[in-house]
């Protein structure tokens, strides 16, 4: 049984043979950890978010994700992982209601077991009051919110939320914050973000890419010893 939720083994991605977005890079992710992903813009964590997705292949190198290669052809793997975006869409015309109905019968729940959960995660994150307000009407920060308990949906054991918090007012930030706090120890997440705070509260680990380079992978006490 794999101790690993995401291994990457000297993974390159370069695109349209002229830029280099990871180089050569290697890591080990523990199952059950929650792993803050720093970087500046251009370091390479969209790209290696999606490549540990599934969603686009490495020029070399492999990728495990809980135990199995990922591929784009994965699909059965891929449900097992919840993921927000950094900029999440959604069908404007629908309820917080109506779309989460529909992302659970996405991934086969039962009408028993999607309505317990779309209870539990609505009130989760605070849109129990706007449950059954069409999408169109919804602020930035609650289709963030509508984006995090959609993620939630599938029970995944690997989450990856990109830039939860961005946009969201100091209630909602604190409630998201305080949700991840309880997954911790019990799902594997990574935390891509640029607020170090929410980093430094929440995350035992952190992966720090610079340049398309692993500058660090390691916990939180570590990095401290090395600076």
């Amino acid at each position: 049984m794999t101790t690993d939720a995401i291994r990457f083994d000297r993974v390159t991605k370069v695109y349209q043979s002229r830029q280099i977005a990871l180089a050569d890079v290697s890591f080990a992710l523990p199952l059950r950890s929650t792993v803050g992903l720093l970087g500046a813009n251009g370091s390479g964590k969209s790209t290696l978010l999606r490549m540990a997705l599934g969603l686009i292949s490495p020029t070399a190198g492999g990728i495990e994700v809980l135990g199995e290669r990922m591929h784009p052809g994965a699909k059965s793997l891929r449900q097992r992982i919840g993921f927000l975006s950094d900029d999440p869409s959604f069908p404007l015309d629908f309820t917080a209601i109506s779309y989460l109905r529909f992302v659970a019968r996405c991934f086969g729940l039962d009408r028993r077991e999607r309505n317990a959960r779309m209870g539990t995660l609505l009130r989760a994150v605070g849109l129990m009051d706007d449950a059954g307000r069409r999408i169109a009407t919804f602020s930035t920060g609650m289709k963030t919110r509508l984006g995090i308990a959609a993620s939630l949906m599938n029970d995944p054991e690997l989450l990856i939320w990109d830039e939860p918090t961005a946009g969201l007012d100091p209630i909602s930030r604190s409630q998201t914050l305080e949700l991840l706090e309880s997954l911790r120890g019990q799902k594997t997440v990574i935390l891509s973000s640029h607020i170090l705070g929410d980093i430094d509260r929440v995350c035992d680990r952190l992966v720090v890419l610079n340049q398309g380079q692993l500058l660090f992978n390691g916990s939180r006490a570590d990095l401290e010893n090395v600076l």
